[in-house]
């Protein structure tokens, strides 16, 4: 089993009875709500400045888009003159040609899905990719003496969570009472 340090908190207010745990979780659920006009604040920024790049890329990629499909053409309708002896052509800012290369496709109307069955069919395992990972929501409900034949160790631990009501902001700050008290944590803690 292998020893795990205890890590002591650095940033941390005191919290000394029950008024003072409603007034930090309600200092909580004001800086979630905060936190979270500040994400969607900064991701409409984002979507804005992602729109004004698009717009301003659009006429540079339709640029290289016809460039390349230019040159492409050029090699093409002078493939048998220029590549007769070599596959490329070095000039002064890149080089063109022809690369051998092949693919593989469904014959006819054939998916790829029924290649894969068909290939099961044969027990043909080796051109099939298969992704493997731990399932460690499956392991957690091991017992003991399975998971140590694994070298796994169950750990077990008091878990601290916190679930702040940010709908009782919308009220306290109703009925007129001041959040910026909840806010101070100097004078509230």
């Amino acid at each position: 089993m292998s020893v795990r340090k205890r890590i002591k908190p650095e940033n941390i207010i005191h919290v000394r009875d029950l008024q003072q745990a409603n007034a930090a979780l309600g200092e909580i659920a004001q800086l979630a709500r905060n936190l979270e006009i500040i994400s969607a604040d900064m991701n409409e920024s984002i979507d804005r400045i992602k729109r004004a790049s698009e717009a301003f890329a659009a006429p540079r990629r339709a640029r290289l888009e016809a460039l390349a499909n230019g040159l492409s053409a050029f090699a093409e309708f002078h493939k048998a003159t220029l590549f007769e002896k070599r596959r490329g052509i070095e000039l002064t800012f890149g080089a063109f040609g022809f690369r051998r290369s092949s693919e593989v496709k469904p014959t006819g109307r054939g998916t790829w899905a029924q290649v894969l069955e068909r290939i099961k069919e044969l027990g043909e395992r080796e051109v099939i990719r298969i992704r493997e990972d731990v399932n460690r929501d499956a392991l957690r409900a091991w017992s003991e003496e399975r998971l140590a034949l694994l070298g796994v160790d169950r750990i077990d631990k008091d878990v601290f969570w916190y679930e702040p009501k940010t709908a009782a902001l919308s009220q306290e700050a109703a009925r007129g009472l001041p959040m910026d008290a909840v806010a101070n944590r100097e004078e509230v803690l």
